[in-house]
């Protein structure tokens, strides 16, 4: 199937095309935020232009050290429906995200990962949903492993006991039990995982996007659509639409921001959404947390080299929840002027 884009190289050849897709309005406008995805980027883009329904791309580069910048770049040159924006430094994926915020066409927000695959009719069934259905704002599509065995996108709650399963038991383990339990039904849920999400622009706006203050976690999803809840709409999981969702690059390529960034963005949700008195029991549950994985982790790597940089990691965050847990009332203005 032919991308539905404008390549810059296509002008001239076949001018009644051309001004037809031109002047096609998007009915998608996605943000897709990068970084160190050069390997990656590639495919996602080429499978978002093989979609049946009009898009228009913007592609933020947070700062890669790599060459993902000169791949984003070359994209915006080549397609009219494809912008670029490259950062100075690291922003964060929440804060990144808004960049666009004013700018989109469409009809929809596409908020989409680098390291995922859209299928041809992934876009077109989850607007036809949207379409379908007025009083629902944001859907999530059934995300997949490459062999396709579907994989947890989603939750239906998010409280202390998921704390402690996602951020304090391995993650390995984590990943397999919700992988297993999970019910893949279509559903009205909390929230959908932000690797794929699909909302009405007008939502998106009216919320003003992200929320900044996540940096790289979970929960910066997890509160969007929380937020767009409180508008009156549903978020609904629907597995008639599918996307290859890779994962698991963040933790390998930053390891500590991965880390440091989760934890803090969980204490920072629940003291925004749960208030003070769950924040202080998540706080102290990360801290010991942090601490044994530490302790273990030195231990291991007196005969284990591997483990070395991990008992650092873990040493450092917990002295990081101690420094600058978002708790402390200076953090996010909560003390008395």
């Amino acid at each position: 199937m032919r991308p539905i884009g404008v390549s810059k190289s296509e002008r001239g050849l076949k001018p009644d095309e051309n001004e037809r897709r031109k002047d096609a309005r998007p009915k998608v406008s996605v943000i897709t935020v990068t970084y160190r995805s050069a390997n990656e980027i590639s495919d996602c883009v080429e499978s978002l232009l093989k979609q049946r329904v009009p898009v228009e791309i913007f592609l933020i580069d947070n700062a890669s050290p790599d060459n993902t910048s000169d791949v984003v770049t070359d994209y915006a040159a080549r397609f009219e429906n494809i912008h670029a924006t490259l950062n100075k430094e690291n922003i964060g994926l929440a804060a990144a995200n808004n960049f666009p915020l004013g700018k989109c066409q469409g009809k929809y927000v596409l908020i989409l990962n680098p390291d995922t695959l859209c299928r041809p009719d992934t876009l077109e069934r989850m607007v036809d949903f949207l379409d379908s259905n007025l009083d629902v704002g944001v859907v999530g599509p059934k995300n997949v492993y490459a062999d396709g065995t579907p994989h947890a996108s989603f939750h239906r709650h998010w409280g202390i006991l998921h704390v402690l399963i996602w951020r304090v038991m391995p993650y390995r383990f984590v990943r397999m039990l919700y992988d297993r339990l999970s019910s893949y039904k279509r559903q009205d849920v909390l929230f959908v995982s932000g690797a794929c999400l699909l909302l009405r622009r007008g939502i998106f706006e009216q919320i003003a996007g992200y929320d900044p203050e996540y940096f790289l976690t979970v929960e910066d999803a997890c509160d969007l659509c929380i937020r767009a809840r409180e508008t009156g709409c549903r978020v609904v999981l629907l597995p008639d639409a599918e996307v290859l969702h890779i994962g698991g690059r963040s933790a390998i390529q930053m390891p500590y921001i991965v880390v440091w960034q989760g934890y803090r963005g969980t204490i920072y949700h629940f003291l925004k959404h749960k208030g003070i008195a769950q924040a202080l029991v998540v706080s102290f549950l990360l801290i010991v947390s942090s601490a044994a994985r530490a302790v273990i982790a030195a231990i291991l790597g007196i005969k284990m080299k591997q483990y070395r940089d991990v008992a650092r990691i873990y040493a450092r965050v917990f002295w990081n929840l101690l420094a600058r847990n978002p708790i402390r009332p200076k953090a996010y203005g909560l003390a008395p002027q």
